[in-house]
């Protein structure tokens, strides 16, 4: 029985590796799409550097969900010290780029409503 877990585990924790790299590669795919079509369409640099940064940084995190779910999920069988440690360090670095890029990804949100409503109250006043 616990040969059969481990295994399943390995097969979980591949997957979910394999999972990860498609996530990365997808956000760097959307993120060079977006910042081509952005700069033959004449966006300016400021909003589509913020575009192509703010898309990019949503598909990293979700790529370093499945990462730690992947340590986790071959951690919990038979944790080595080793293994332990190497899950305890992609955790702080996924806590720590989760934070501040959880954090800048409101603060750009917030720059950009806040861009969007001036030139609303621009367009209705009168000239």
């Amino acid at each position: 029985m616990e040969q059969l877990l481990h295994a399943s585990a390995i097969i979980l924790s591949q997957l979910l590796e394999a999972a990860t790299l498609v996530l990365l590669a997808v956000g760097a795919l959307l993120a060079t799409k977006n910042l081509l079509v952005g700069a033959f369409t004449g966006a300016s640099a400021s909003a589509l550097s913020l575009s192509v940064w703010q898309g990019m940084s949503r598909w990293l995190m979700v790529g370093l969900e499945f990462m730690l779910a992947a340590d986790l999920v071959s951690t919990v069988v038979a944790p080595t010290w080793d293994e332990l440690g190497r899950l305890a360090t992609i955790a702080a670095i996924r806590t720590l780029l989760g934070f501040f890029l959880g954090r800048d990804l409101e603060l750009a949100r917030r720059i950009s409503l806040e861009t969007e409503e001036a030139a609303g109250a621009s367009r209705r006043r009168p000239s």
